[in-house]
């Protein structure tokens, strides 16, 4: 750019014209430097306004408008140029150079120029960059060297200051609309606001931005609109976008990785026009918009996406695909992406992109572009995935013959192909649907996890590594020989072999060595001995040179033997010198593989300890407590590692609510990976009021509609023939014919003599083998299962979670889910006693599912007030009180109402206990009183008494009554058969409240006698005292089932004193173990008894 120099040149003045001196020849160069910067400029713009109209910036109006003028203005400089020479400047050519710099100026502010440099010249003068740009920081001189480089100015407008600007302007959000007004106000020099907001063309759009250009000498402020090229940022080498990179890399909007890894990859996606109109704040609001609006996006269908997508304009659907591909790791938004751009295209085949494909795609980032690359590759990948191979493509009969299947399979498949070759399109339909079936079973395919198969590839190099070493001329003897060890002999004996065999294998080779390099000719000797101080030489060994000239042989001899011995503990070098020297030792292999096949064992055995404490975490991970339960999967996995993978059938057997399915689907299938760390495939398969077999195993091939069944589509879907096949409720299978259809077929499935020859309906006559497979079978009543299945099941019982489990279940999992879910996280305190008592008061269950229930609506309703408070002063946590339960969160809510003891002690009354496979227990008041009868005690039974317990009353009338006898003699015992009989008061009404709830089971008979031996005797019962346990007529009190739960239900109740069967003692020593640090059962008495003798001599208030 040329510089004006005529501010310290003196010009004559005449009175006609004014002659510029001829000897000053710097006037008239500068004036010859002008005219020709002019005609460049006019020239640049003519070119610079074309490729403006190419880019929809300018339309075909302005494009002629622009070049007429510019035109007219290159004709006005060639005719000026004529009218000068090298030796005078006349003054109506300096008017006239004026006015053309006018003139260009007006086609500047409507169409732009090539450059920023020659606009601010042409507009403002030559000297506003060296009195404002050159003062500022380097950051800010840096900033508008990226704006001479890369902006594109396209139009500019000046507005005069009304006035000052403020000394503490107001800082401008550039996430909105702002006036031109604005920005002369209160933008400073070199600040750039986004075109998007106020233009409509896409390019201007996309690259468009306003740079404010403040001159306080003309009290003016020049806004230029620019566009700014598109340039990788690694490459503009500068010192400005660099710093702001960093800065915004090392301060990140979250801490967790996951979305630092999307931020980085957001800035990645930045262009110089972001850096120099955003701030860093506004920058990760606009990231934080973007993760908020993919979020959105995966929450509307995939309709409402593509129709929003194609209703907006092409530079909201740039946007759109630039959120898109932010999720690098989610194929289902890099799909969506590439599914998006595609519904752009109107060539059916998509083999053409449309202008708008072809704009958008351009205008995308270097970055952005590749990511999108990227996201075409992966929807490809992941397409083809899907619709794995098309097998299609392989003909049928290589297909048949490529099965790993036996040839009776093959034959089968053979004659289906013919069937399906015979017949047309139509139908052989079905004939082809059995074929493809049939071929997509993956015969012979197991899921092999590595760490399962380390052991036995240990023990198998361990057998090889023996029969070498027995056949070597140094045999092992520090153990017994055998063909075979097994896996705890390897781990022994490996390091016995370390200890004991190697330095004897070292010393050996040793002296091998030195036989061999010392018992030669001298000459030999010599040589050897040149030999191994090279070697010394070479490898820098700590040891002098061997000595040779003039020595005798016997000298020479014992310094290789000294060598060597010196050496003797590091194998290798002895081994390389022996080598060095030509010398053949035949046990030299026999070393490394002793000690590389010991390291490989140990390895081994690290990697198998590593990984079972792995499994224990993984269980307690998946579900708290049942340490018994995580047990017996331990030792299945521990017999897959050290023995054989045969198939297993576990019966996860408890009360519900407790983690049966967790354990299976989170503890045992996440153990279970393989070396690309993917899980050992699991499936579900719901059987709880089923009645149709045939979902099972298919229906037969001839019936219309038919298909295989779900054991056949799991295998199918999980491309194994041992995945984990989880089958729940099996309680709860129809108790029709047809449900036991369904139990027959599971007792041949899981019976390891049969299941690797199951067959499938649909597929009668091919045998599948599922002999490896891991069938787990959940139910919560064992009694209602068929006693031939379930001796085929290795029940793993599951126990109802103590108060202490669901208290931590609840701190380590139910609140921070439910915080998470609320967004309340570390803003509500609720202590342990509130969720006991809740607990206590609210729920009644074995497991947590209630409690959680009752958990979420108490945040909710927290969640739901602070939403409708206006109140800022809310104080922080939010504490949650055993008041607030009762009479705010909960009071629609009524408390569990759970039987307690009478308060008085009486005849005929006694407090029986209950336990259910729901895992609850508690106290069953038993009433028994006289009732007119016509029979001398005639039973009469109410409260929903089931068959078993009404043989328990009929058992404990007659024991009651012998005992009675007995112990009242015979002329008692005529009296009271003589007075009921006169007042007809002679029949037995035995009740069992509630009468609305269904009761069984025969161990309430030890408590019926009493209480009929009570009625009769007219002695009254202790009312703090329960009694539980079996009676037969000899009076002997028999175990029971559910002696923990009886107590812990009885203690509730107010029980002080509980008798039990003395057959239950390890049930009851159980419960102490678990329980004797407990508070509750302080104050208790526990009595176990034999017979009802010993009860009625503890049950009775002495008189």
């Amino acid at each position: 750019m040329p510089k004006d120099k005529t501010k310290n040149v003196r010009i004559n003045t005449k009175k006609d014209n004014t002659i510029i001196d001829v000897k000053n020849p710097d006037i008239v160069k500068t004036v010859f430097e002008r005219t020709s910067f002019l005609r460049k400029v006019v020239q640049d713009t003519i070119v610079s306004v074309q490729t403006y109209k190419n880019l929809d910036v300018l339309t075909a109006n302005d494009l002629k408008q622009a070049l007429e003028t510019l035109q007219r203005l290159y004709f006005t400089i060639n005719e000026l140029d004529k009218k000068m020479n090298d030796n005078f400047i006349k003054e109506e050519v300096v008017k006239e150079l004026q006015s053309i710099n006018n003139d260009i100026s007006s086609v500047l502010r409507s169409y732009g120029s090539k450059n920023i440099d020659d606009l601010l010249f042409i507009s403002i003068g030559c000297d506003y960059v060296k009195e404002n740009i050159d003062t500022m920081c380097p950051l800010m001189r840096d900033k508008y060297h990226i704006l001479q480089r890369y902006a594109r100015p396209i139009s500019y407008k000046v507005i005069p200051w009304k006035n000052d600007p403020p000394k503490e302007p107001e800082l401008i959000k550039k996430n909105r609309i702002i006036e031109d007004i604005s920005i002369a106000e209160n933008a400073d020099t070199l600040e750039s606001f986004d075109l998007a907001r106020t233009m409509r063309g896409f390019y201007t759009k996309v690259y468009g931005v306003k740079v404010s250009f403040r001159n306080h000498s003309q009290r003016k402020t020049l806004i230029v609109n620019c566009l700014i090229d598109d340039v990788m940022l690694d490459c503009t080498g500068s010192q400005f976008i660099a710093s702001r990179i960093n800065d915004l890399r090392n301060n990140p909007p979250s801490d967790d990785d996951e979305e630092k890894k999307i931020f980085n990859r957001f800035l990645e996606c930045l262009t110089i026009k972001d850096l120099l109109v955003y701030r860093d704040e506004e920058l990760k609001n606009r990231y934080i918009g973007c993760t908020i609006q993919v979020a959105l996006i995966k929450q509307k269908t995939i309709s409402q996406v593509t129709k929003e997508f194609l209703g907006n304009e092409l530079y909201l659907q740039r946007n759109t695909l630039m959120q898109l591909l932010l999720k690098s790791d989610e194929h289902e938004y890099q799909y969506l992406a590439y599914l998006l751009y595609d519904l752009l295209t109107n060539d059916s085949s998509g083999s053409v992109d449309t202008h708008e494909q072809t704009m958008l795609f351009d205008s995308l980032p270097w970055n952005v572009k590749k990511f999108f690359r990227d996201a075409m590759k992966q929807t490809i990948n992941y397409t083809n995935n899907l619709s794995s191979f098309d097998n299609a493509k392989i003909p049928l009969e290589q297909q048949i013959c490529l099965l790993k299947a036996s040839d009776v399979v093959k034959e089968k498949a053979m004659l289906k192909l013919k069937e399906v070759k015979a017949k047309s399109e139509d139908s052989g339909s079905k004939a082809r649907q059995y074929l493809e079936g049939l071929l997509r079973i993956p015969f012979g395919i197991y899921r092999d996890e590595p760490i399962l198969n380390s052991v036995s590839k240990a023990v198998a190099a361990f057998n090889i590594l023996m029969q070498k070493l027995n056949d070597s001329e140094l045999p092992v003897t520090l153990f017994p020989v055998k063909d075979k060890y097994s896996s705890l002999e390897v781990r022994k004996y490996s390091s016995t072999l370390t200890n004991d065999y190697v330095p004897k294998l070292k010393n050996c080779f040793s002296d091998k060595v030195k036989s061999v390099l010392t018992k030669v000719k001298r000459n030999t000797l010599i040589a050897n001995i040149c030999h191994i101080n090279n070697y010394i030489k070479a490898n820098s060994l700590d040891n002098p040179k061997l000595l040779h000239s003039g020595k005798k042989i016997k000298y020479m001899q014992d310094n290789i033997n000294n060598f060597i011995q010196k050496f003797s503990e590091n194998p290798s070098i002895i081994a390389e010198v022996a080598q060095v020297c030509g010398a053949n030792a035949k046990v030299c292999d026999l070393l490394p593989l002793v000690e590389n096949s010991v390291k490989s064992i140990d390895m081994t055995t690290y990697q198998v300890t590593n990984y079972m404490g792995e499994v224990s975490k993984t269980l307690n991970a998946a579900v708290h407590g049942h340490k018994k339960a995580k047990r017996q999967v331990e030792r299945i996995i521990g017999q897959w590692i050290n023995g054989n993978q045969t198939g297993y059938c576990f019966g996860f057997e408890g009360p519900p609510g407790v983690g049966k399915t967790s354990l299976a689907k989170k503890g045992i299938a996440q153990c279970l990976k393989d070396d690309k760390n993917i899980s050992r495939p699991f499936a579900f398969i719901a059987v709880g009021g089923s009645s149709n077999a045939s979902t099972l195993d298919g229906h037969n091939y001839t019936y219309v509609g038919s298909t295989w069944g779900r054991i056949v589509d799991i295998i199918i879907e999980t491309k194994c023939m041992n995945p984990i096949i989880f089958i729940d409720e099996l309680d709860k299978v129809s108790r029709t014919e047809h449900g036991k259809e369904i139990i027959g077929i599971l007792t041949h499935l899981i019976d390891p003599t049969q299941n690797d020859t199951f067959q499938d309906k649909y597929f009668t006559g091919i045998d599948l083998d599922l002999s490896k497979a891991l069938f787990i079978f959940s139910y919560n009543d064992v009694d209602a299962i068929d006693r031939v299945l379930l001796d085929r099941i290795h029940r793993v019982k599951f126990d109802h979670l103590s108060l202490d489990d669901k208290l931590t279940i609840t701190k380590d999992h139910l609140f921070p889910e439910i915080y998470s879910k609320m967004g309340l996280v570390d803003v509500i305190n609720i202590d342990n006693d509130v969720v006991e008592y809740i607990i206590d008061e609210y729920t009644c269950e074995p497991g947590v599912r209630k409690l959680k229930e009752i958990l979420f609506e108490i945040v909710g309703e927290i969640n739901l007030s602070v939403l409708q408070s206006n109140s800022a002063n809310m104080s922080l946590p939010i504490n949650v009180t055993i008041q607030d339960i009762k009479t705010k969160y909960l009071k629609d809510r009524h408390e569990i109402r759970s039987k307690k003891i009478h308060k008085h002690s009486r005849v005929g009354l006694i407090s029986g206990l209950w336990a259910n496979a729901l895992g609850r227990g508690g106290v069953l008041p038993i009433e028994v009183s006289f009732v007119p009868s016509n029979n001398f005690l005639d039973l009469k039974l109410t409260g929903m008494q089931g068959d078993v317990m009404k043989e328990s009353m009929t058992m404990a009338k007659t024991l009651a009554c012998k005992l009675a006898y007995k112990d009242l003699g015979s002329k008692k015992m005529s009296e009271l058969i003589k007075n009921v009989d006169i007042s007809k008061m002679q029949g037995l009404h035995i009740h069992v409240p509630e009468g609305a709830t269904p009761k069984d089971g025969p161990s309430a008979g030890t408590a019926i006698t009493t209480a009929i031996y009570s009625l009769l005797t007219n002695r009254k019962i202790k009312h703090n005292l329960a009694i539980t346990g079996e009676m037969c007529l000899q009076g002997m009190v028999t175990a029971i089932g559910g002696l923990d739960l009886k107590i812990l239900g009885g203690i509730k109740a107010g029980v002080k004193t509980f008798i039990y069967p003395k057959e239950n003692d390890k049930d009851f020593k159980d419960f102490m173990d678990k329980y004797k640090d407990k508070q509750f059962v302080d104050g208790i008495s526990f009595i176990e008894v034999e017979t009802i003798n010993e009860v009625l001599d503890i049950v009775f208030i002495e008189d």
